[in-house]
């Protein structure tokens, strides 16, 4: 949990560093547009879900007593796997230049030569992201931790490092070149050097009728065949965003990074934490105890999340002047990105309560159902988009994002629901109905509070934005506390103390899982932390 909150602490200087430095201007967005084609390429060959598809097996082979076994198979998938990915990122090198027209249709040329001169430059991490995974998932197999932690935290200083270094003279290129070194260092030399501590003995070898492959490759299909809205939701905002003032696209990076805070924090944290306990049930075949395990998390998770978005969507202007304005980040900045942040926060509640469900199925080893789900969310919101880009700017690419992941969060726990406790569980609805209830009262309780007792109070200087998060941080979260109570929320009257408040609850009689199981990552990994 330490590094992870490092990571987080470490991926925002990252982002108030680009913002010190360069603001949000036409070069910005061609540097978080470039990440587009990086990502899909990751996406396409399920890089970012290698603990769900590769860990399970190397792990079986070496809970079976069958480690050389399971060094082949390792060595068959980072070969053939590795041969795919060099092939994609030599391919997408001579190609970049006719793909960004695609993927930021808005840009003009010169902001199109930029993207595609930075997207050359960051694509060949890819590389290193994949077979990386592949050995941190090596360790994670023998319950060595420490080196894949380290990863997002050198892969983030080598960012901050090239910025800070050659920024000066090469622009946004700094940056990217950051990218670069850090993945290499962080994500492939130091995970190499882990992997072989932990008795990785890895040969170049190109069989396709490895088992291990077959078995990594049918697992990783529905992931590389659909394009769940969890994943396309940032393209999108890039995409259309592409169309909107210069710095649309940075204001929409930067409110997204700020919304997803609470998310890593709650969301992610519970999900890493429930997960185990819900593949030992589901293992079992107890899917009823399954349910309720992943019930509670997801009730206290909702609790908590409800309250952030509450605050966010208050105090977004205060927010982002406190963690952005500075240098050449300007006023105008601070409220295209907290008008963004504001309706980013909405969705704050369902984010957070998608990586829970998900892990219920990834727990019964269906990973169709989230990958089908997910793609028909962004085909039903894709619309979403184009009509509120065009009545609303970045406010509406923020409210369609909000849209179409609680299209997607709902449609999951009710099939969830379904093949688990079916009409038993339709009661529990009511308690999300008054979480959510008590959010919007709090966020409406807040404002009058900030509007009625501290107008002195200036939000556009940075003593005034810590006095309103503060005092209003607190309105909200009293009133919230308040109506929870009076609306009687049963997982508000669970709450004790501290430790209830401030970590996912435990679940002492779940039983343990089968094999190892290490968290997923949390972003892609060439642009989040």
């Amino acid at each position: 949990m330490a590094s992870v909150f490092l990571s987080r602490i470490l991926g925002y200087a990252r982002d108030a560093v680009i913002a010190y430095r360069h603001g949000a201007t036409p070069e910005t967005d061609a540097y978080f547009a470039a990440f587009t084609i990086p990502d899909f390429l990751n996406y396409l060959l399920a890089g970012g879900a290698l603990s769900i598809t590769f860990i399970p097996i190397f792990a079986r082979y070496l809970a079976e007593g069958r480690e050389e076994d399971g060094y082949r198979s390792f060595s068959s998938i980072a070969t053939v796997m590795g041969i795919a990915m060099l092939f994609f990122v030599i391919v997408g090198e001579f190609l970049t230049e006719q793909l960004i027209p695609l993927i930021a249709p808005g840009f003009p040329p010169d902001q199109i030569h930029l993207a595609a001169r930075l997207t050359r430059i960051v694509l060949p991490a890819q590389l290193f992201f994949y077979l990386g995974g592949l050995l941190m998932a090596v360790q994670y197999a023998r319950n060595r931790f420490f080196l894949p932690a380290t990863a997002p935290l050198i892969y983030n200083a080598g960012i901050i490092l090239g910025g800070l270094l050659l920024g000066r003279t090469i622009g946004m290129a700094g940056f990217a070149w950051g990218v670069l070194a850090g993945s290499f260092v962080g994500n492939f030399v130091v995970q190499a050097i882990g992997a072989r501590r932990a008795g990785l003995a890895f040969f170049p070898r190109f069989d396709l009728h490895d088992p291990g492959l077959k078995e990594f490759v049918r697992l990783s299909i529905p992931i590389m065949l659909g394009f769940s809205l969890v994943v396309v939701d940032e393209w999108m905002t890039r995409v259309f965003g592409s169309f909107l003032l210069a710095g649309a696209i940075t204001w929409l990076n930067n409110a997204r990074r700020l919304m997803q805070v609470p998310v890593g924090i709650f969301g992610q944290a519970s999900g890493v934490a429930s997960y185990p306990f819900l593949s030992a049930l589901a293992a079992r075949g107890e899917r009823e105890a399954m349910w309720e395990t992943l019930s509670v998390t997801l009730r206290w998770v909702f609790l908590v999340s409800c309250a952030a978005a509450a605050v966010t969507s208050v105090l977004s202007r205060e927010v982002v002047l406190v963690v952005y304005q500075r240098g050449a980040f300007t006023i105008e900045d601070t409220l295209q990105t907290a008008a963004a942040l504001a309706f980013f926060s909405v969705g704050i509640p369902m984010w957070c309560g998608q990586t829970i469900v998900s892990r219920g199925f990834f727990a019964l080893k269906d990973t169709w159902t989230p990958t089908l789900v997910g793609t028909g969310a962004w085909l039903c919101t894709l619309p979403v988009y184009y009509w509120l880009t065009l009545r609303m700017g970045v406010r509406g690419l923020a409210l369609a994002s909000t849209i179409g992941i609680s299209l997607y969060a709902v449609a999951l726990f009710g099939i969830l629901m379904g093949r688990t406790v079916g009409r038993k569980g339709v009661g529990e609805i009511g308690e999300y109905v008054k979480t959510a209830v008590a959010g919007v009262a709090a966020a409406f309780g807040g404002r009058y509070f900030l509007d009625a007792f501290f107008r002195w109070a200036s939000w556009e200087t940075f003593p005034g934005a810590l006095t309103r998060l503060a005092a209003g941080g607190a309105a909200v979260l009293f009133v919230y506390a308040l109506c929870a109570i009076l609306l009687r929320s049963r997982t508000a009257r669970e709450i004790r103390g501290r430790e209830d408040l401030f970590r996912p609850p435990r679940f002492p009689d779940a039983g343990e899982p089968d094999e190892p199981l290490a968290p997923e990552p949390t972003d892609p990994p060439s642009t989040g932390a």
